[in-house]
């Protein structure tokens, strides 16, 4: 009788731990085991990882297109910045030359400066015939 006493104890302590029946916890756990196997559990597992499949891969083509996008743009950019390096390069080369040809006519003009300066003036005419010649041919 000491063996059902002790059951009785065990049954009691297990009782109140629990405050549901320690039949219908395993008859839940039980079902649980059991129902892993069924057709409808392996029917819902298989469309949630559907699911989850298909919204990765809506992710992953979302994500393609904006970095297809993001490489467009940088294309665009890259070659705006290049015609700009052209157009900038092209620009230079033709202030060069101008600049080139304004210091040569500055020259040019200098030594005539230098050249009429360096002539004696009439003292009837302040220009004399060979600088008006020239100054009409221009």
């Amino acid at each position: 009788m000491s063996g059902m006493v002790i059951v009785k104890a065990i049954w009691r302590i297990l009782g109140f731990t629990f405050p549901l029946p320690l039949g219908v916890i395993l008859a839940a756990l039980t079902w649980l085991h059991f129902d892993k196997e069924s057709a409808i559990r392996h029917a819902v597992n298989e469309r949630v990882t559907e699911m989850v499949a298909g919204a990765e891969i809506a992710a992953l083509e979302a994500q393609l297109e904006a970095e297809k996008q993001i490489a467009a743009a940088r294309g665009a950019a890259a070659s705006e910045a290049n015609r700009r390096l052209s157009v900038e390069i092209v620009a230079r080369t033709n202030l060069a030359a101008r600049l080139a040809a304004i210091q040569t006519e500055n020259e040019i003009l200098s030594d005539d400066l230098d050249d009429l300066l360096s002539r004696p003036v009439d003292r009837d005419c302040a220009v004399d015939a060979a600088v008006l010649d020239r100054l009409r041919g221009r």
